[in-house]
């Protein structure tokens, strides 16, 4: 076999998306990218896809592709997030994995469709968490993986078994993970952190003569570039990695976050891309782990602790407990909240989705094979209706199929809401806290809507007793900090729809996010619409009448009636992103998508006139709408920020406007209102 000296890189993001709409909401200290995926795409993950190194002394450069000289997975919210906003990086990730010189198993390695702990999790969630991912590995990369990464590293033995019986052969730990190991034939002996020998792959023997495969990432080399300024010089690096073998037949795998390379070190793409093309070139060796693997037959056993994580010290205790291990913790705060609201999360999973499987019992043979394979419908690889005409027992009707597929819904959000960054940080009260929580309020919502299963009184009770290190935070807070201004109703997505069709007529947006809209005139009332609704998770759809009206220079009024309700919604309550397509359209044109120009046009005219009371909404609506803020466009902002807080403006719009001025540094003038 030949060594190998590379880096895996663990390329993850929390799903960011409203789990009721479908889209990401801006999100003020990513600024001035609209949210931290948009940031990190952008210092991370589009840079390392072609680096440009200079080539020789004629002053020629060359493309390197760290992504495919190296080992990497890619977690499939962020696969998710990229596919529909940055598809460039998608497309090429794809391209460079599948044409890989060993195929895509080479280069990539799967791993779950949510980053929650597998160790804590239930039998069943485990099974499908790593099943759906699998799917979604296979969806995009045309092959199945021959690896799996393991969130946190978090392993016991049950997780290792599941990810074998689906095919894995396998996974990367560390050292910390390991207790014991043995040659062949000969007796088990401790090991520790620095006494294990990384250069080589061990077995791990499971249940019914099955093993898996374990390769350890080297330690030291690890945590420096992590956390040291290793990755500074890519040459230096490579050098040490090429010395660490030893001259030996075996393996320097450095793992990290594949944040490090660009995000948490500027320019550690360039580093990164450096040291590959060195290793390759100038010493010869293989930079890829599974195309190493794929020449190496492991010998050696290893023993690993009962159950372990790498970001942990006592085991997995970080996701449920006090245990000391924190990330921006401050003096005299405690964890104390992590256990009740795990406890609080798994006594929702228990109860709610206890009564899902009995109701799905009625109309799929097997629930159990039905929720392994939904995963190849969150990847897109087969049809909402396709995959319950499969599964189901007998011929369903529409609503039967809707009521199969908004049941496996709540399982794909109960499943969201344990994303172990809720417990990985020092405070219940940020936003990934608030993630898990909104996945959880959805969860419950199909729920009560689907079998009259109210719940979230439970819950609340149980919340109750998750506190904030930060005063008069408590779990009810928190709740209605995480849900009440991003909960979106149907009607609420109809009036955006409706708002958009009235101000940019043929331009506006026949999808958003989940949902897809159709409008259809009526008989009787020129300027009233008949909306058809369709959420494309579940196939539900629903029918409104709409009217809209123009109010003053930027606002709209608009009613929307179903068979038992009348609504009425102004411009402000119809979520940002309507916000600024209709603002757009009043401002320059019907259908503009010009952000930048309205907010000139926004500025000008707040210096003008007198401020109406949308002129707040909309300000805040331009500014969130943007990928990225040009500094144009922010000197637009400041302009019509300092003008809308010198007029008399309410103490909601103040409130609505202080991340904005916070954002842009004039915190000081929404401060002194």
């Amino acid at each position: 076999m030949s060594p190998v000296a590379g880096f895996h890189l663990h390329l993850y993001q929390p799903p960011r998306e409203d789990p009721w709409l479908g889209l990401v909401a801006n999100e003020w200290s990513a600024w001035p990218y609209h949210d931290w995926n948009e940031r990190i795409a952008a210092e991370c993950y589009r840079a390392m896809v072609a680096v440009a190194l200079p080539l020789g002394e004629n002053g020629e450069t060359e493309l390197v592709e760290p992504l495919t000289r190296s080992s990497l997975d890619v977690g499939p919210t962020l696969h998710y997030w990229l596919e529909r906003h940055s598809p460039d990086v998608e497309r090429a990730l794809g391209y460079q994995v599948r044409r890989a010189a060993s195929g895509p198993s080479a280069v990539a390695i799967a791993a779950p469709l949510v980053h929650a702990i597998l160790p804590l999790a239930s039998a069943k969630d485990r099974d499908r968490l790593i099943a759906w991912g699998i799917a979604d590995y296979a969806r995009r990369f045309g092959a199945s993986p021959l690896g799996m990464w393991l969130p946190e590293t978090a392993v016991d033995l049950a997780t290792l078994e599941s990810i074998a019986r689906q095919g894995i052969r396998y996974t990367i730990l560390m050292p910390t993970q390991a207790v014991r190991v043995r040659e062949p034939g000969g007796d088990w002996r401790p090991v520790d952190a620095h006494s294990l020998d990384t250069s080589r792959p061990y077995l791990v023997q499971l249940g019914e003569g099955r093993t898996i495969t374990v390769v350890f990432g080297h330690a030291s080399l690890s945590q420096r570039v992590a956390f040291g300024d290793l990755i500074d010089d890519g040459t230096e690096l490579a050098d040490i990695m090429a010395r660490e073998l030893h001259d030996r037949d075996g393996v320097v795998l450095l793992v990290a976050d594949g944040e490090t390379y660009g995000h948490h070190h500027r320019f550690g793409d360039l580093g990164l891309a450096w040291a590959l093309r060195r290793l390759q070139r100038h010493h010869k060796l293989e930079t890829t782990l599974g195309a190493w693997l794929a020449t190496t037959e492991p010998t050696w056993e290893v023993e690993l602790a009962l159950v372990s994580a790498w970001s942990c010290a006592h085991g997995v205790e970080r996701w449920r407990s006090d245990c000391g291990c924190v990330t921006g913790e401050q003096p005299g705060w405690h964890q104390g909240w992590r256990a009740p609201l795990r406890e609080a999360l798994d006594w929702l999973r228990e109860a709610l989705g206890g009564a899902v499987d009995a109701e799905l019992a009625r109309h799929l043979r097997s629930v159990d094979d039905a929720l392994l394979d939904y995963g190849r419908v969150l990847s897109g690889e087969a049809e909402p209706h396709e995959f319950v005409t499969i599964h189901a027992h007998r011929p369903l009707d529409a609503d039967e199929t809707s009521r199969v597929l908004e049941l496996c819904e709540v399982h794909r959000n109960l499943l969201y809401s344990f994303t172990s960054c809720a417990w990985f940080f020092a405070d219940p009260a940020e936003i990934e806290t608030s993630i898990v929580l909104r996945y959880a309020a959805v969860a419950m919502e199909i729920g009560f809507r689907a079998l009259d299963v109210d719940l979230e009184a439970g819950l609340l009770e149980r919340l109750a007793k998750v506190r904030s290190n930060r005063p008069g935070i408590e779990g009810r807070t928190l709740w209605r900090r995480a849900c009440d201004a991003y909960r979106f109703d149907e009607a609420l997505v109809v009036a955006g729809f409706a708002a958009e069709l009235f101000a940019s007529k043929d331009s506006a947006r026949t999808v958003r996010g989940f949902w897809r809209m159709k409008a259809e005139p009526t008989d009787d009332d020129p300027d009233a619409r008949r909306i058809v609704l369709t959420n494309t998770l579940t196939l539900r759809q629903s029918h409104y009448l709409t009217r809209v009206e123009r109010l003053g220079g930027l606002g709209v009024e608009v009613h929307v009636n179903d068979a038992d309700s009348s609504r009425r919604f102004v411009l402000g309550e119809l979520g940002n992103d309507v916000v600024a397509r209709v603002a757009c359209s009043w401002l320059i044109g019907p259908g503009s998508e010009n952000y930048e120009g309205a907010l000139d046009l926004l500025a000008a005219q707040l210096l003008e006139q007198p401020a109406s009371s949308d002129e707040a909404a909309v300000l805040v609506a331009l500014a969130s709408a943007p990928r990225y803020v040009t500094p144009i466009a922010e000197a637009s902002i400041r302009r019509a920020l300092t003008a809308l807080v010198g007029q008399p403006i309410s103490k909601t719009d103040i409130d609505l406007l202080t991340p904005l001025a916070r954002a842009v540094g004039l915190s000081e003038i929404v401060e002194t209102n």
